[in-house]
């Protein structure tokens, strides 16, 4: 078989590896764009095929434009085996137009070929033109490429893929190489033209390479294409056989070899076909037997562990802890629930929680079922907090034993939830006597500190009010200065302890409330006009909104007032200069809504659900004022619900806060 032949044979075997590949998947962009690749090669192949035949300027041409393509079509598949994409618009474009402008090029007369002179053994005699080595040189370029992104991907594959990939990448070498070598090289820098058909034959090397990869290491995942591929090649050898046969009867007989060999490869491959199927759904269900086997067990593995641990560590807890079922009934208690109530875990296991978890209130008073936390959240679904403190407006509530004593608790019951529905209830509570005892003792301590502190700065007050209006004679610049300051030191410590003996009564719930008919309106206007100094002071735009038809409102004048100035001020304080402020009355239904607004610091938002902790201030604020408390906002909020309102409030650091206060309208 002379050279012709085995162009031939090479540019048939590449377009039926081109067509197997696309038919075993077409909607894969994979499979398509190597089918392109294929073809685009084909064409070339053909083009030097033909070229041997009838050997003209016009089909050179052709075949110098499709080897343009080549490159193109192959950095397509590439990229997609290597899962790497240009998505810049115009990196695309500076990488494909080349190409493309080459392949138009190649068909102008003198610029990559200008005669031939002859043909060779493998080859042709002829002059190249001024383009040639561009065109060498950009197709250099893309084989580099191409091979360079392969490599890179190939590094940090798995085993199998990085199998495929090596030898894929053997085979680009082997074929670029050697087409490099015979067509460009050799015409470029010897002008030896002797041997370029020899770059189609070498297209056998990629063939083999990536047929390889496709049967042994499944490339493309086509189990199916070796069987084809070997099917398709014996046909081809007895089609050629038969059209080289000489005499009638070997035509004749190689025919019928023939037809009997495509009608037995046709059963063939569909045997293989249903069989590669068959296995690979075995194959299939194999792994996923094995992976819910896997799965299974690992998941048997981690509950049990799981069971043990949160046994022990319920079991453990300090805290006492009882669980129950969506219809009440106890199905879990620990120890330090046992030693709270005074009693075992086989008393309390699936009984009814209302005969294990007897509650009161401090007077005595049985909780009634719709206030009942384990209640609440199973029937609500949300998590349940008790009050652990006195002054707010929850009640304690009183766990009682088996002896009848009881003790304050603080309870937190959370719904257990599966698929969106309740199943359940956890109640976690602890034993809050000794924190009640610390907490009365540091109120009454606080208490009484207060108003042993009272007297004397009220001494200091009243001497420095005498001194300052000139009483005592009169000072100098340097003594008024220095009393002055002694003056606003003593107002800001008669403020704080009038503050801390709010908290403290608050706290204990001696806070004396006298209800009566106020207009917050005009309670406003009097707190802002004593705040102008300060808002002239710092240059605030400073609005006021209120409706002229706002009705009075029953509440204690004096502790509204005290939580109106805190807010309003801190507006003023923490806004810088040239702020802007903005106080505003709603009338809603039942209730009157108050909020002031300004665009100071915020409150960053990592720390806005401590913001009304007791002495908690924001990191910012401190920073921005360091002589405030932490007192004004935690009084403020426990003022508010004692007066049977809620406050609350909106921030973004940098951007501002708005404070809002709703009271009740009263009678």
């Amino acid at each position: 078989m002379d050279v012709d032949w085995i162009i031939f044979f090479a540019g048939v075997l590449n377009s039926l590896i081109g067509i197997l590949v696309w038919k075993s998947n077409p909607k894969a962009k994979l499979n398509k764009f190597f089918g392109l690749f294929c073809l685009i090669v084909s064409v070339q192949i053909f083009f030097d095929f033909i070229f041997r035949f009838f050997p003209n300027l016009f089909i050179l041409k052709c075949s110098y434009a499709f080897a343009a393509l080549i490159p193109l079509a192959a950095i397509l598949w590439i990229s997609e085996i290597c899962d790497f994409h240009i998505t810049n618009k115009w990196l695309k474009i500076l990488y494909f137009l080349p190409g493309l402008i080459f392949f138009v090029i190649t068909f102008v007369d003198g610029l990559i070929v200008k005669e031939i002179k002859g043909l060779s053994i493998l080859g042709y005699q002829g002059v190249i033109g001024p383009l040639f080595p561009a065109y060498t040189f950009l197709l250099a370029i893309y084989v580099v490429s191409f091979v360079v992104l392969l490599y890179r991907t190939q590094k940090k594959s798995d085993f199998v893929k990085k199998t495929q990939l090596n030898y894929t990448l053997c085979g680009i070498l082997l074929y670029s190489g050697f087409g490099m070598i015979f067509s460009l090289i050799l015409p470029i820098f010897f002008n030896n033209y002797d041997f370029t058909l020899l770059d189609a034959p070498s297209f056998i090397f990629f063939v083999g390479f990536t047929g390889y990869a496709i049967t042994k290491h499944h490339l493309f995942d086509v189990r199916v294409i070796a069987t084809e591929l070997l099917t398709f090649a014996i046909w081809l050898i007895l089609l050629i056989r038969t059209f080289l046969s000489v005499t009638p009867q070997d035509i004749a007989f190689n025919g019928a070899i023939l037809i009997f060999v495509v009608f037995f490869g046709i059963l063939l491959i569909r045997s293989v076909i249903r069989e590669v199927g068959q296995r690979e759904k075995i194959e299939k269900l194999a792994k996923d037997i094995e992976k819910a086997y896997e799965a299974e067990k690992l998941a048997k593995e981690k509950i049990d562990a799981i069971r043990v641990e949160d046994e022990a560590l319920l079991a453990s807890i300090g805290e006492g802890v009882v669980a129950i079922d969506r219809e009440g009934k106890v199905t879990f208690i620990n120890r330090a629930a046992e030693q709270m109530l005074y009693l075992k875990s086989e008393e309390a296991v699936g009984r009814s929680y209302g005969e294990i978890l007897k509650m009161e209130t401090e007077k005595g008073e049985a909780v009634l079922k719709e206030k009942d936390p384990l209640n609440l959240a199973l029937s609500s679904g949300k998590k349940v907090i008790t009050a652990v403190a006195e002054g707010t407006a929850d009640i304690i509530y009183f766990y009682v034993r088996k002896d009848k004593t009881k003790f304050p608790s603080a309870i937190t019951v959370a719904p257990v939830i599966l698929n969106g529905k309740t199943i359940g209830a956890v109640d976690v509570f602890r034993d809050i006597t000794v924190e009640r005892q610390i907490d009365k003792s540091k109120t009454e301590f606080v208490s009484l500190a207060s108003h042993q502190l009272r007297t004397p700065l009220s001494a200091i007050k009243w001497y420095s009010e005498i001194i300052l209006g000139g009483k005592a004679g009169k000072l100098k610049p340097k003594q008024q200065e220095y009393l002055e300051q002694v003056y606003k030191g003593n107002e800001r410590m008669i403020k704080l302890i009038n503050v801390m003996l709010n908290i403290s009564r608050l706290e204990a719930g001696k806070v004396k409330i006298t209800l009566a008919p106020l207009s917050i309106r005009e309670l406003l206007e009097n707190i802002i006009a004593e705040q102008q100094v300060d808002i002239k002071k710092k240059k605030h735009k400073f609005t006021f909104e209120c409706p002229n038809d706002l009705p009075k409102i029953t509440t204690d004048s004096e502790l509204i007032r005290m939580v109106f100035q805190n807010l309003i001020s801190n507006a003023i304080k923490y806004t810088p200069d040239k702020g802007k402020i903005d106080c505003k009355i709603e009338k809603k239904d039942n209730s009157i809504l108050f909020l002031v607004h300004d665009n100071g610091i915020g409150i960053p938002e990592d720390q806005q659900k401590k913001i009304f902790g007791k002495l908690f201030r924001a990191d910012n604020a401190f920073s921005h004022d360091p002589q405030g408390n932490g007192l004004g906002l935690y009084a403020a909020k426990m003022t508010v619900e004692n007066l049977g309102g809620k406050t609350w409030f909106e921030s973004k650091a940098d951007k501002g806060t708005t404070f809002y206060v709703e009271l009740p309208m009263g009678k």
